[in-house]
């Protein structure tokens, strides 16, 4: 059994999150632990029970501190690599000192560009000066890749891969979240889940909705998710006048029930790595209409459509807006794709243990 420490999880839901809910039980001849750099509990903690977790303060906090904190975690335990997960490098503290304990160090890039112009630049210079320390080199999609190493073509391309038969059409959990909400069923609902941040675009998103609301008044729009901007949203929602029209429910343990009562998923990111929801979505059967600038290896299902995301682009983005059918076959296309995860952590172990010996 090998062993790797792993950094990069938080206590808020996203997608290196999901990704290591989904992998860790498919990982047979691997161990993992992990390092979180918040006192409160990771997002899916409970899904790490055999794993030991360990706190580390963030740089900015206690810079002294966080350094006597990574190196006491890398003494508790023989560890084989150091897997760094993170949407940029503009924090590389931690793969230094793993390379000074003599531990071999895993990258993986999970998303293709930041909107904060200080990790950006961070990032630039670490990039260059970093890449010499990777024994490995992950990434969710090419795109990713390319943002992460100046070498990109070497980097191995690990997908976001799900429980495919989880995610499958279930009418039954369909109505007991429409019941739920109190949507009639004769009532179309669009739908998107992430963070309430920048990112989303879930403003755009709202614009869209309210042009169709126009055409199509029996029409809802959920938003399943938390972040800053919930407050702010919601103001924008009630600006004009779809309180009773749009749904923010926060954040839930049964997104795969919410894609079921889903007839349409819609996502207008402002930039994404290989985003899981998306992949989940497609396993649900439901038509996905997305932004143009999203990568296109995730489409596996050929239910998936890009569009610009700009103002003039909204009647289209309306015009695209039609109900799924056949959504348990459509869903079925993913299973013994490279979005299975039950094929998929079968490559990505060997993968591991090929740069670890």
């Amino acid at each position: 059994m090998k062993n790797i420490i792993v950094y990069g999880l938080t206590d808020r839901r996203g997608g290196i999150e999901s990704f290591f809910l989904n992998y860790a039980n498919y990982l047979k001849k691997i161990n993992l632990d992990f390092i979180k750099v918040t006192p409160n509990k990771l997002s899916y903690e409970k899904g790490f029970e055999n794993s030991k977790i360990y706190y580390v303060p963030m740089r900015r906090d206690n810079a002294s501190l966080r350094r006597l904190k990574i190196r006491e975690v890398f003494r508790k335990k023989n560890y084989d690599a150091l897997w760094f997960n993170s949407n940029d490098l503009a924090s590389v503290d931690i793969i230094r000192e793993a390379k000074k304990a003599g531990i071999k160090c895993i990258g993986h890039a999970h998303n293709s560009r930041t909107d904060k112009l200080n990790r950006t630049i961070r990032h630039n210079i670490n990039k260059r000066l970093i890449n010499k320390y990777f024994d490995g080199k992950f990434a969710c999609s090419e795109s990713a890749a390319k943002w992460f190493y100046p070498d990109y073509k070497n980097a191995t391309i690990i997908y976001n891969a799900i429980d495919v038969d989880k995610y499958l059409f279930d009418k039954e959990k369909r109505e007991e979240i429409r019941n739920e909400y109190n949507i009639p069923d004769d009532c179309i609902v669009l739908g998107d889940i992430g963070r309430l941040e920048k990112q989303k675009n879930m403003s755009y998103l709202i614009d869209v909705f309210e042009q169709y609301h126009n055409k199509n008044s029996k029409s809802y729009l959920m938003i399943v998710g938390n972040g800053s901007l919930q407050s702010e949203l919601k103001e924008y929602v009630s600006i004009k006048n779809l309180d009773r029209s749009v749904i923010f429910t926060g954040e839930v343990n049964n997104t795969d029930d919410y894609l079921s009562a889903f007839d349409i998923f819609l996502m207008p990111s402002l930039y994404e790595g290989l985003p899981v929801t998306l992949v989940e979505a497609q396993a649900a059967g439901l038509k996905c209409i997305v932004a143009d600038n999203i990568t296109h290896e995730v489409n596996i299902s050929g239910n998936v459509e890009y569009l610009a995301i700009n103002k003039n682009s909204i009647d289209l983005w309306v015009n695209r807006i039609v109900k799924s059918d056949n959504r348990l076959d459509k869903g079925k296309k993913l299973i013994e794709s490279v979005f299975d995860i039950s094929k998929s952590a079968d490559y990505l172990e060997k993968r591991i243990l090929e740069v670890i010996n």
